[in-house]
């Protein structure tokens, strides 16, 4: 199953074209319609069967193909994906300077494991917002519902466990404590009541946490969580902040 909030900078100044040849026919005929998202995951497919994995082996269907695998795919996506960027014409990618960048929120899931990744092709560009919550339990809260219906619910834990872990764009609760953000340019692993975090280190990784990046970009494309942090009581994180949250996270759930 997979999923993509963002898009593919330069999809329409020949970006597409690129991929649509480089993915291999078995791929090319299973998509249905044009969005970069459908394409994005027909890549993910291929570049899984360029490593030496069926997508459709009935045997790693059930027992799951294992989160270093899904991850390792999903880098080579994103690796790819900047690979037809560069590959533009340079007239090209100046007249579309702000296209060029691509916001890729991708997630990936086989039954087994979850893989997401939180990244923008931009060294100074923040990325789109990536929240994650775990706990053992999440239920609902006390009290009336909104006038639009919606409920209250709660994370709850009662040991250091992960039985539940929510991944969302934005924070799902008013319970700051309860949220911890993704850094930018990183991949969230779920696995075995473990959450664990690893950089994507390329050519826009920066390993400084003081880095200040611009949230402009990805406001712009509405894929900032800028609005919904002041409705939320200012919930957003500076990036120290949400590292600082992230090694509290970390030692709790005992990833790395």
């Amino acid at each position: 199953m997979w999923m993509h909030n963002g898009g593919i900078g330069g999809w329409n100044a020949g970006v597409k074209r690129r991929l649509v040849l480089d993915v291999g026919e078995r791929w090319f005929g299973g998509v249905q319609g044009s969005t970069d998202s459908e394409w994005a995951f027909a890549l993910f497919l291929d570049s899984l069967e360029k490593m030496g994995y069926d997508p459709d082996d009935e045997v790693l269907q059930e027992k799951g193909f294992g989160h270093s695998v899904l991850r390792k795919a999903i880098l080579k996506t994103i690796e790819r994906i900047n690979g037809y960027i560069r590959a533009l014409p340079e007239e090209v990618r100046r007249g579309n300077e702000g296209d060029t960048r691509s916001l890729l929120n991708f997630a990936v899931a086989d039954g087994h494991s979850v893989v997401c990744t939180r990244y923008v092709s931009s060294k100074t560009d923040e990325a789109a917002s990536l929240f994650f919550s775990s706990g053992t339990s999440w239920r609902e809260q006390g009290g009336s519902a909104t006038p639009a219906g919606a409920k209250d619910y709660r994370m709850e834990r009662r040991d250091k466990g992960a039985d539940i872990v929510l991944v969302a764009s934005e924070p799902l609760t008013f319970e700051r404590e309860n949220w911890v953000t993704v850094p930018t340019n990183s991949t969230l692993t779920i696995h075995n009541q473990t959450v664990l975090i690893h950089p994507i280190v390329d050519e826009f990784y920066s390993p400084s946490p003081s880095l200040k990046r611009s949230a402009k970009f990805a406001a712009t494309k509405g894929q900032s969580t800028t609005n919904a942090v002041k409705a939320a009581g200012q919930m957003g994180l500076s990036r120290e902040n949400s590292v600082e949250g992230l090694r509290a996270e970390m030692g709790r759930l005992g990833g790395v």
